[in-house]
């Protein structure tokens, strides 16, 4: 993939036409005036192409009404671009079962479909929070009343860097998966809590996120899932891109075992 950024700081004339973030047919159109700020929302079938920017030309949007009018008493001249993870669990669904044989340590990198989020600058009003392609809903848990609302989304669940395959609009995040029970454990579905995850990029802006450490260790139905603070050495440099949409104490999360695998 290339070197392409699409976050950061943009700077708006009033008299300018519109700024657009786009992956093939899929594109986010920001314009600014006087008192407001106009969202178009251009949806279409997932693709594999780098987010591009553009002033929009390509895109005709007399026919797409304009999602949002954010009203100011004076439109700020800069807004603020960057991607964000997804604002619930996704649950990662392997192309087949994983096993991981009792007593086996395995590092599994999921990737997950990340937001398009804007804000005013330098105030930090939210415009625009979407995601490139939304994932379907899925409720995850051992029961109607026990789990929780998530996203659904196939990935590979590679245990390889070098086997993965990395696409602009979606970032990796590497699980650590430590079996210390006497039984294999089987993996159809994992549930990814990317809502406490950091995101970062890498010197190619492809985007990773913080790690997680899961440990297996005996009959008890409850797990600790662990936040990793610092990134692997694999992974590094990496540079801060935005923060978790929310925090867990000590970075650490209790689950139910049928929370966290299906």
């Amino acid at each position: 993939m290339s070197n392409n950024i699409w976050w950061g700081e943009f700077t708006f004339d009033e008299q300018q036409e519109k700024k657009c973030w786009s992956v093939g047919e899929r594109a986010i159109l920001i314009k600014r005036k006087a008192t407001e700020w106009n969202i178009w929302n251009i949806e279409n079938q997932e693709e594999d192409h780098e987010i591009l920017l553009s002033d929009g030309e390509n895109f005709n949007v007399e026919n797409n009404a304009v999602i949002g009018r954010f009203l100011e008493k004076a439109s700020s001249d800069k807004i603020k671009v960057f991607p964000k993870l997804a604002d619930r669990p996704v649950i990662a669904r392997p192309s087949s079962p994983l096993t991981i044989l009792a007593g086996e340590k395995v590092q599994l990198f999921i990737s997950t479909p990340i937001w398009f989020y804007a804000e005013t600058f330098p105030s930090g009003k939210c415009l625009v929070d979407l995601p490139f392609w939304r994932p379907s809903d899925s409720w995850f848990g051992s029961s109607t009343i026990d789990g929780q609302l998530c996203y659904a989304k196939y990935t590979s669940a590679k245990t390889k860097l070098e086997e993965l395959d990395l696409h602009p609009h979606r970032a990796t995040t590497a699980i650590m998966v430590i079996n210390s029970h006497d039984k294999a454990l089987i993996i159809n579905r994992i549930n990814v809590p990317v809502n406490y995850l950091h995101l970062y990029g890498d010197d190619k802006n492809q985007l990773w996120t913080s790690g997680i450490t899961i440990e297996i260790e005996n009959e008890s139905a409850d797990v600790e899932l662990i936040v990793e603070k610092s990134i692997s050495a694999e992974l590094s440099p990496l540079k801060s891109i935005s923060a978790p949409r929310e925090s867990s104490e000590h970075g650490k999360l209790i689950r139910r075992i049928s929370n966290l695998f299906g």
